[in-house]
This record gives C-alpha cells, structure tokens and sequence, in this order.
C-alpha cells in the first residue's frame, strides 16, 4: 500500500504544476500516510496471534493440565502439538509476508504461546477447590511434564533465533515468566530451596499489579500445597512496599500501535479482576 501511495504523489506532481510550498506539504503529508501504513501493517502482523490461537485454545487449552498431560502424555505431546501447529502457521507467513513482518508476527507468537501456557495453569487453579490435596495426581511428576514443556517450547523459538536474530531479546524476557511460575511451583511443593520472594519479585515485574500478583501466587501454592496457601498471601502482602517499588500499577496504553492479548499484565488482570467484576 504505501508503495502505490508513493507511486500516486510521484505521478500527481509530474502530471501537474505545483509551487515549491505545495511540494513540500504533498511530501509531508505522503510521508506521514506512508507511515501510517508501515505501522498498521505492523500492527496487523502482531496481531495475528489473536487468529493463530483461536483453534490453539479449543484444541490444546481444554487439555493442558488435565489428567491426561499428567499421567499419559509422557512425552510432552500437547506441547508438541502446540508447536507443529505454529510451524504450520509460520509456513502461511513466510509465504504471504516479507521477512521484517514474519519476525514480528513469531514475536508475537512467541508472547502469546508463553501467555496462552500460563493462562491455562492459572484457570486450573481457578477451578481447584480443594483446600488439603494438590491439584495434580502426583506433584513431582506434574513438575516434570512442565518443565518438558517449557523445553520443546522454548527449543522451538530458540530455533528461529539464526534465521531471526530480533527474536533473542525478547525469548529470555518472555520465557522469563513461565519460568518464573515454574520456579514458584517448585518451592511450593518443596521441591526448592530458593527464596520464594526473589521470585515474587520478578513476577510482580510482568504482572505490574500487587494485588493480582498475591492471587497468583496463592493460586499457585493452592495448586501443589494448598494448606500453606495463606502462608504466601501473608508473604506477599507484607512485600508490598517492595513489590510497589519495583514496578509500580500499570494502566493500559492508549498507543494507537498496542496489540492487545501480549502481556502478563493484561492477560492476568482479565483473568482475575474483569472475571471478578462480572461474578
């Protein structure tokens, strides 16, 4: 588009008489739709994982942290399936988009299958009611199988990287916060000796949102250790002060270039406060 927009000022001013003032507003004003098209068009390349995840959710969410991904699927199969799936789509990318788009469409892909993983845990911890027994069969294992995901998930980025190089950056920064909730997971259910309030911390930095982040961490203790689930709601809200200082409430940009659905922050909040709001 912004080639034909360029193409049509060139043909107008050689077709037609102007003063050098008029020259001068056509080009400025081309350059700033010209811009606009670039940064839509970025846009739309980012928000494509709003359509890639559509059938992802119906097909792989209702599974994940079932019995079935517990016990049967040894081999970390829904994360396998997770990835051939976004192969599949990066193959329609590569064939319809220039490479500075398909980078920025697997950017956002890469944000929204660590956001689409976490969102899944957190709603099954939403749905555990059980105050004294674990949500999982067997909490070691379950750990396992997690962390075998996070593998074929991260390894299928991190693949990208050579022929992507942009990706690098934001894979540590994205990967960061399924890691983070993994980690949290593993001192819960004892299986760690790390400090629990170190990892506090660098989810409060994503989620942006202390009172969102004490539900996250009580959801997660309830998931592996529910009897000590108030114990971390205690933790939390005494690093309130800390927690406030390293990343302080965020509100929703109202930057015309925000792709919605790509942030912890977000994501969390509809699924704690929106979801409570309409309860």
């Amino acid at each position: 588009m912004s080639e034909k927009c360029e193409d049509m000022i060139s043909d107008v001013m050689s077709q037609c008489e102007f003063s050098e003032e008029m020259i001068l507003t056509l080009e400025a004003s081309s350059n700033e739709l010209m811009g606009v098209y670039s940064s839509d068009a970025v846009y739309s390349a980012c928000a494509v994982h709003i359509y890639v995840f559509d059938p992802i959710e119906n097909e792989i969410g209702i599974r994940l942290f079932e019995e079935d991904w517990e016990g049967v699927m040894v081999d970390n199969d829904l994360a396998i399936s997770l990835v051939r799936t976004l192969e599949d789509f990066h193959e329609d990318l590569v064939h319809y988009m220039d490479d500075f788009m398909v980078a920025k469409s697997i950017m956002s892909l890469m944000s929204a299958t660590v956001l689409f993983y976490a969102k899944c845990l957190l709603q099954r911890a939403e749905k555990h009611r059980q105050n004294k027994r674990p949500y999982f069969g067997n909490v070691k294992r379950a750990l396992e199988r997690m962390a075998g995901d996070i593998r074929v998930l991260r390894d299928y980025f991190e693949g990208l990287v050579p022929q992507m190089p942009s990706l690098k950056k934001n894979l540590e920064k994205d990967f960061e916060i399924i890691t983070t909730i993994y980690e949290i997971l593993n001192i819960a259910a004892g299986f760690s000796v790390s400090d629990a309030e170190d990892f506090i911390l660098l989810l409060q930095k994503h989620v942006r949102n202390v009172g969102v982040t004490k539900h996250i961490v009580s959801d997660l203790w309830h998931l592996v250790a529910p009897t000590e689930a108030r114990y971390v709601g205690e933790l939390v809200e005494s690093m309130e002060e800390q927690l406030m200082a390293i990343a302080p409430r965020e509100r929703e940009p109202y930057d015309r270039a925000y792709v919605k659905g790509l942030s912890l922050a977000e994501m969390t909040f509809k699924l704690y406060i929106t979801a409570d709001e309409v309860s």
